[in-house]
């Protein structure tokens, strides 16, 4: 579930599971607004979802708050894979 919290700076709450779907519609949604993402009780991501994750752009979209284990999984996967030819 995604929640849009009304404060001084609009966030998006995201509750429970974070899907790539969810996170698709979400983002067509807001459009290039700056937008906070408060992943705070975010319990559980698929595969997809932490992958576009890693692809945002934290000029556009920063995180304000996200769990240690779903920072661990995004950090990963920015991380440069080695090449496979050697």
């Amino acid at each position: 579930m995604m929640r849009l919290e009304p404060s001084p700076q609009d966030r998006v709450r995201v509750i429970g599971t974070l899907t790539a779907p969810a996170l698709e519609l979400l983002l067509e949604m807001v459009g290039r607004a700056e937008v906070p993402l408060d992943l705070s009780e975010v319990r559980e991501a698929d595969s997809d979802a932490v992958q576009l994750l890693a692809q945002l752009s934290p000029e556009q979209y920063g995180l304000l708050a996200c769990p240690k284990w779903l920072a661990h999984r995004i950090e990963r996967e920015q991380r440069p894979q080695p090449s496979a030819a050697a």
